[in-house]
């Protein structure tokens, strides 16, 4: 009999962990009602501590002791009308040092919707595929750059981790462990009878760009920070994009839409306005900068300063030092000086 627990945790979707208990359970009755076989799993909702949890909307879920080392740890995801990421995942710290200990344990993982956001801080999704709700793809990617984020796929799962797509996912994840656990003639027979498709295989025929759009407003703010951090390397369109599971064509066109630029444009100011910070701050070689802020060379980097400043990097440095000067010098000083 395969072991299933799944992680109730303070703001969880009570109908992600509900939906799944209450499938292994039907799976069950199938198995021994209609097919006359014993019942495959054990299921049980378990939490870090004490004796229930108030999931998203305050519906107090029960948790039960006493289920130490099962087969496999399910992670529902946060309730998407609260989903703040970091606010979430700062609460969660218990929750998270569990899964991590489970997975060091060798407790196979699987988890639902955003869920993949604590698999991900937990540091189990280094090095492999995975997936996550469709609108919440590129900023698992954003966090998670060794990680390859499919943001079609509906479930993948990789060297013992299971990650799924949206909300009703829940179901295609007990429809998977039906199948993996008992035989294709079980999923069959559970889909039916529980008026399900248990062979959906993409979420694409549900994305909506503009919803995506929409509905991640900082998804610019997100790729600045991005090339904020990589201003000294080379701009590549194709990298950039797989950094946030999408294609170019559609980050160039979900960039521009929040921003009114592309992101060479806003990454050629933010390297310029790095390089007036150096000029002003440090004694560096004009060619010293041009490297540091990612340019290949000085006459490049002359021709965009001159472009957005309207002036030369050495002039501006000395006007700069001049204000500064200037700002600096005691009151009587600065009336002799006028």
């Amino acid at each position: 009999m395969k072991r299933i627990a799944i992680l109730a945790y303070p703001g969880c979707s009570g109908a992600q962990v509900l939906g799944l208990h209450d499938s292994m359970l039907l799976a069950n009755r199938v198995a021994s009602e209609i097919l006359r076989r014993e019942a495959v799993f054990d299921v049980r909702i378990v939490g870090v501590a004490g004796r229930s949890v108030s999931a998203a909307g305050g519906v107090r879920l029960g948790l039960e002791k006493g289920f130490k080392r099962p087969d496999l740890l399910v992670v529902p995801g946060f309730a998407l009308a609260e989903l703040d990421i970091d606010e979430n995942l700062r609460k969660l710290a218990g929750e998270i040092s569990l899964i991590r200990g489970a997975f060091r344990r060798g407790v196979k993982l699987a988890a639902v919707c955003v869920g993949a956001f604590l698999l991900g801080e937990a540091q189990v999704l280094v090095g492999r595929r995975a997936t996550t709700a469709w609108m919440f793809a590129p900023e698992l990617a954003r966090r998670h750059p060794t990680t390859t984020i499919d943001p079609n796929a509906i479930l993948v799962e990789d060297s013992g981790i299971i990650t799924t797509g949206g909300f009703s996912v829940a179901f295609d994840l007990a429809a998977h462990l039906i199948r993996t656990t008992a035989g294709e003639d079980l999923a069959l027979a559970f889909g039916k009878f529980a008026m399900l498709d248990v062979r959906r295989e993409s979420q694409r025929p549900f994305i909506d760009e503009a919803l995506l759009a929409h509905g991640n407003s900082a998804f610019s703010d997100a790729v600045k920070q991005w090339l904020n951090e990589r201003l000294a390397e080379p701009y590549r369109l194709e990298r950039l994009a797989r950094s946030f599971a999408v294609s170019p064509r559609t980050l160039l066109r979900r960039f521009r839409a929040e921003t009114r630029e592309s992101p060479l444009s806003y990454l050629q100011g933010a390297r310029i306005d790095a390089a007036k910070l150096l000029l002003a701050s440090t004694a560096l070689s004009v060619a010293a900068i041009t490297e540091r802020v990612g340019y290949a060379n000085v006459s490049t980097f002359v021709r965009f300063f001159g472009r957005q400043e309207g002036t030369t990097p050495g002039k501006y440095r000395i006007n700069s030092r001049a204000r500064s000067a200037a700002a600096e010098a005691p009151p009587k000083a600065r009336l002799r000086a006028s």
